[in-house]
């Protein structure tokens, strides 16, 4: 009975290749890594075992000049600077029409503020894909695990080595990796709000500027003026999707 033997330094070669490519590199704590740049490529997102696509464990309020498209990282985290051009106190304003007054008078004579608007949304959804694109390429990953496995077995098979028949990684660990990078974006996405929400409130965007002494816990009454904290968030949310549709190119 014949049979091709395989040449053993290709065998011997492969196995050193699929070896080193097949060790998941699990990371006991993890790294803090620099907060995204919004010039970075989302398209190209790393695939190997570094974790380079992991969301930043911190985002940096940053407040370049409107006419920069893309912000540089920050060494440390800073407060937003004052802008250089004039904006109206809307620190008292608690509902919905002088508020709408009050902006649409504002940027329809005011393109700088348009333009730092429109770097902030851009900056924001950069991120969004960035993390997205991340996510996905945890998932090839994992994939590419199985794969890589069971090229590295039938090498093994051919050249009869035993075969470690133990999988690299479980359903459920898949699982457990996935849903702790959720919790990374979450987390990361948190800040990112909290900071766009400082930098509104330095534009004087109507309920981002709000004086705190105006927010209550419950609505608002004659007798006690003020906004209630649900219904500032709705009004909030609606303001922002206001500034998406005038400041869109």
């Amino acid at each position: 009975m014949s049979y091709n033997t395989p040449d053993l330094s290709s065998v011997l070669a492969t196995l050193s290749a699929l070896s080193n490519q097949s060790q998941p590199q699990a990371q006991a704590h993890p790294q803090h890594q620099q907060p995204y740049t919004t010039n970075k490529n989302t398209q190209n997102v790393p695939e190997d075992d570094t974790d380079t696509y992991e969301p930043s464990e911190t985002i940096n309020p940053l407040t370049p000049s409107p006419n920069i498209p893309h912000p540089k990282p920050q060494a440390h985290p800073q407060h937003p600077k004052p802008p250089t051009f004039h904006l109206p106190n809307t620190s008292t304003i608690t509902t919905w029409p002088p508020a709408l007054k009050s902006i649409m008078r504002t940027l329809s004579t005011n393109e700088d503020l348009q333009r730092k608007i429109r770097f902030l949304i851009q900056r924001q959804h950069d991120h969004e894909r960035q993390w997205w694109a991340g996510r996905e390429a945890l998932v090839r990953k994992q994939k590419a695990r199985v794969e890589k496995k069971k090229e590295l077995d039938a090498v093994l098979r051919s050249v009869g080595a035993p075969v470690d028949e133990k999988e690299i990684s479980t359903a459920e660990e898949d699982r457990a990796e996935l849903t702790n990078y959720d919790l990374k974006v979450y987390k990361a996405s948190k800040q990112m709000a909290d900071a766009m929400t400082g930098e509104l409130r330095t534009l004087q965007i109507p309920f981002f500027s709000i004086k705190q002494s105006l927010v209550l816990d419950s609505a608002g009454s004659a007798h006690l003026p003020g906004i209630g904290r649900d219904e500032l968030a709705v009004l909030r949310r609606r303001m922002l999707e206001l500034l998406q549709d005038f400041c869109k190119e």
